[in-house]
């Protein structure tokens, strides 16, 4: 922020050195009470806001830093390019934007952003990150105070049996206070430690709170757009690192408890310790972030248009046999790039988990014919059991079913959005679940899908039984249909980060995206590039790659750049 006091621009220009009383983000001038009348009647400024030049000293430094002018040809920037999320003059246009398809007005891309849901779900996310770490910080203090009420304690009943027993004790005793005091002391450090790292982390973060207040108070559209992105960077950033510590072993609450030996006769014969002291770690109540429970609001809606997608095989391989050859109906990938695979056969009725180069890792049976699979979390996994209508949720690590979640129609595809899972059943139905098995809702289909896909608010699903792919909103009511030609036996689905749609046709051989808005489709991948009916597509946002599944043992990989 600036601190000191500026003189007024316009009258610097003229060799005289006056305070300025405000400030013009349009003009970009600090101008004094004389400079701010005629600022205010003269035709071209007259309709320009000005704010105090106090409210200006209180803007961030990113803030003030931004200019109105092009700093590689000095004009002023009237554009604004989504696919490069930049700010760009008219020379710009012409140099460097001629083949963009995203180019906006400037007037029409700020106007509002105060207001706008990306502003707000900042404002609630820095508000989110802020109690989080605070409840953090006074768990630890409590923790910290329970851990020395727990000593004193432990400390009094040591006083109190030693002053039964002989002197034959009085070495162990010393040893088990020792014991008991050197782990306080210890966990006590890693606790203060932790308090120190999370009121860090809050402190970055209530920093962006009040650059955000004083941005909204006093700084330009213009100003805070540009700013919004970098501050949507910073507290992405505190949000890794809220998860990440709160995954640290430092984060669990720490017990001592000790199991006092009864004292009896022979006790010097029998007794060698006054106890056995243990240290245990209670894992930290769970947090969930407001971005893990809503998602993140863009500024400006991106899009992306389907024809500058661009597929690079990376591999084919092969899954091994079971009883019988593979049925491949369903895939996810792990963020550690490891794919989970559903093997329908009725001799096989398993998972298979590979690496991302498609080596073997290992194999899950399970009772009834899975269908489809999606990623819960980094080691949990939710099945579609088919035969037994019901959702098994599956431990990839010990291989054991958590608990199952029964449905009233046979499930068919799954996917997991937003903290919920969505299933695809039987007699066009969809269907939202929490991950204890409550309904939360269920929408009707327009035609028979076996697979869904969902993501900004919208479902997608593609109804093989009249060659249609459906847009709806969480509603079911239809937001744009697309259709296929006749026998083309649509069946995955997928979705990119532009909402671009990724079909399987399997009859047809072929693999099609769909653009966003559902004015137009592409064929990416045919018989001519190995397909042989193609049932299962998964797009993997991490790493911008696509799997393509048939209905033998083979699956591919395909690397996919716009």
């Amino acid at each position: 922020m600036t601190t000191s006091n500026p003189s007024c621009d316009v009258c610097l220009n003229l060799h005289v050195t006056k305070s300025a009383s405000v400030w013009c983000s349009e003009c970009e001038e600090a101008i004094c009470k004389d400079c701010e009348q005629r600022h205010r009647t003269q035709k071209a400024t007259k309709h320009h806001k000005t704010i105090p030049i106090a409210d200006y000293q209180e803007l961030p430094v990113p803030i003030t830093n931004i200019k109105l002018e092009c700093e590689d040809h000095t004009q002023k920037l009237d554009f604004y390019c989504s696919f490069h999320s930049e700010p760009c003059c008219t020379r710009c246009v012409s140099e460097k934007h001629k083949d963009c398809r995203e180019l906006k007005p400037l007037s029409e891309v700020v106007d509002g952003v105060k207001s706008s849901a990306a502003f707000s779900d900042l404002q609630e996310r820095i508000t989110d990150i802020s109690q989080a770490i605070g409840k953090f910080i006074q768990e630890k203090l409590d923790n910290k105070s329970n851990l020395q009420i727990e000593t004193a304690k432990i400390i009094a009943e040591v006083g109190h049996l030693r002053k039964a027993i002989n002197k034959h004790l009085d070495k162990i005793q010393d040893e088990l206070l020792d014991k008991v005091r050197a782990n306080e002391g210890q966990h006590t450090d890693n606790i203060d430690s932790m308090i120190g790292k999370l009121s860090k982390m809050k402190n970055n973060v209530d920093e962006v709170a009040n650059a955000l207040e004083k941005t909204k108070e006093h700084a330009s559209n213009f100003q805070t757009f540009l700013c919004v992105n970098k501050w949507n960077q910073e507290i992405e950033n505190q949000e890794r690192e809220v998860k990440s510590a709160h995954n640290e072993q430092s984060m669990a609450n720490v017990d001592i408890r000790i199991q006092m030996n009864p004292i009896l006769d022979k006790i010097e014969k029998d007794i060698s310790e006054f106890g056995n002291l243990e240290v245990n770690y209670n894992p930290p109540a769970k947090v969930v972030l407001l971005k893990d429970k809503q998602g993140q609001q863009p500024l400006i809606p991106s899009t992306q248009s389907i024809s500058k997608i661009k597929l690079s095989k990376l591999r084919s391989f092969d899954l091994p046999e079971g009883e019988s050859r593979c049925l491949i109906t369903g895939c996810d990938m792990f963020e550690d790039g490891r794919i989970i695979f559903v093997d329908c056969r009725e001799a096989n009725k398993r998972l298979l988990v590979t690496n991302n180069e498609g080596l073997f890792i290992k194999a899950i049976e399970l009772m009834d014919n899975p269908l489809d699979v999606s990623i819960i979390d980094s080691n949990t996994v939710a099945v579609t059991l088919s035969t037994g209508n019901c959702i098994s949720i599956v431990d990839i690590n010990t291989t054991k079913i958590l608990r199952t979640l029964p449905v009233k129609e046979n499930c068919h595809g799954i996917c997991f959005a937003d903290g919920k899972l969505v299933v695809s059943l039987a007699n066009k139905l969809l269907q939202f679940l929490d991950l204890s098995g409550n309904v939360l809702s269920t929408v009707s289909k327009m035609g028979f899908a076996t697979y869904c896909s969902v993501t900004n608010n919208k479902i997608y699903y593609a109804a093989h039984d009249n060659d249609e792919v459906y847009c709806c909103d969480l509603n079911g009511s239809v937001k744009w249909k697309f259709s296929l030609k006749k026998n083309c036996f649509p069946r995955g689905i997928t979705h990119d980060d532009f909402g671009n749609i990724f079909v399987a046709c399997k009859t047809a051989n072929k693999v099609i995206v769909i653009e966003s808005n559902g004015k137009e489709s592409r064929v990416l991948l045919t018989s001519d590039d190995g397909l042989n009916t193609p049932r299962v597509v998964h797009y993997n946002h991490k790493n911008d790659t696509l799997i393509v599944c048939y209905a033998s043992n083979q699956c591919s990989l395909y690397k996919i750049t716009n």
